[in-house]
């Protein structure tokens, strides 16, 4: 009996040992750095070097059309179609949740491991669970509101109904989305809120800042006005302020400083930066783009005079060319008013996010 008892237990050990030697190992090349999605992959930049299309080198799947990638913990959640989680420093897949139509925005919610998913094109925003990679509730935003954005804060997330081309289509509303974590998750629509044509994103740091395009069909220009900021109280949902900006159209991606002090964003002829408060609005570059992306970047200039490397720091945006190279990224200092660098990747570039 004994001897049975001690081949099984020589034989678990082995089998062991066996599915441990197949298993696929992973390098990890990755982790800090710029993540760049693309309608063929995501790319990812660092030192000066660029490796595209990252997850079909590691996990020999092709991504197309990337809308987003962020990160969460020691994974990253990728929008292309489906919703793909890998882990940061080797980008190996660790699951997929399907269920979607168009998912082109997503924020997580604390404390729990979950994500709340704007899927464009159904209407809705639905709530997945990242454990289990799995959709677990879906809420309303409204017919045909094509929702393009979400930003949370604390228990509440607020969505961006950006509206259609062309302008017969527009949205004027958000819709605030309230996340109870109790025995079982519950997510509740609040209700919405009209605040301007078309708001397509917002900054939520000392109060809720929300960027409205206005009316914008390409091709019928006559229709366009004028884009707005809109500031809103995000917990008794009520406007505080309403400022037009002048001579901008199409004003979308709207970003800021961590410190909420200045805000940027990309128009239809080009980049701009105004105040939070959206006065002092101003042209950066005339550059058409339709991603920009805000960094501290820290840098080194070396001494010869006492051979001492020192080190500073600088505000800089990232933006594409949309019109005469997609596959462009700028880097751009904002301390000195000058370009510092290009970055050339294999796709028309979709979203830039750093970990």
């Amino acid at each position: 009996m004994k001897f049975y008892i001690y081949l099984f237990i020589t034989l678990t050990i082995f089998s062991s040992c066996k599915e441990e030697e197949n298993a696929p190992t992973f390098s990890k090349d990755y982790g800090s750095g710029m993540y760049i999605s693309t309608d063929i992959g995501v790319s990812f930049y660092k030192d000066g070097v660029v490796k595209n299309q990252i997850y079909k080198e590691v996990n020999g799947q092709t991504l197309t059309e990337v809308e987003k990638i962020k990160f969460n913990g020691t994974k990253a959640f990728i929008l292309a179609g489906d919703m793909y989680s890998v882990n940061i420093e080797t980008f190996e897949d660790k699951g997929i949740a399907s269920g979607f139509v168009n998912p082109v925005d997503l924020t997580f919610l604390s404390p729990d491991n979950r994500a709340f998913v704007v899927d464009k094109d159904d209407s809705k925003v639905k709530e997945v669970d990242l454990d289990r990679m799995e959709v677990t509730s879906v809420i309303e935003t409204g017919d045909s509101t094509k929702p393009v954005f979400i930003v949370s804060k604390w228990y509440r997330s607020i969505v961006m109904n950006g509206g259609a081309e062309p302008d017969s289509l527009n949205d004027s509303t958000i819709v605030a989305i309230d996340y109870r974590d109790e025995l079982v998750s519950l997510a509740e629509n609040m209700g919405g809120l009209y605040v301007g044509d078309n708001p397509n994103s917002a900054v939520n740091i000392n109060n809720l800042k929300i960027l409205c395009k206005g009316i914008y069909d390409p091709n019928d220009l006559t229709t366009k006005t004028q884009s707005a900021l809109i500031t809103v109280n995000p917990w008794d949902l009520l406007i505080s302020a309403n400022t037009t900006l002048n001579g901008v159209y199409n004003a979308q991606n709207l970003i800021s400083k961590p410190d909420d002090t200045e805000y940027y964003f990309t128009a239809e002829d080009g980049i701009y930066k105004m105040s939070s408060s959206g006065n002092s609005v101003s042209q950066v570059s005339s550059l058409i783009s339709d991603i920009v992306a805000y960094q501290d970047d820290r840098y080194s200039v070396y001494s010869t005079a006492d051979s001492v490397w020192y080190w500073y720091n600088r505000d800089v945006l990232y933006f594409n060319d949309a019109v005469n190279s997609p596959t462009t990224i700028y880097k751009y200092n904002l301390d000195n008013n000058s370009f510092i660098d290009t970055i050339e990747v294999n796709g028309n570039v979709r979203d830039v996010n750093f970990y």
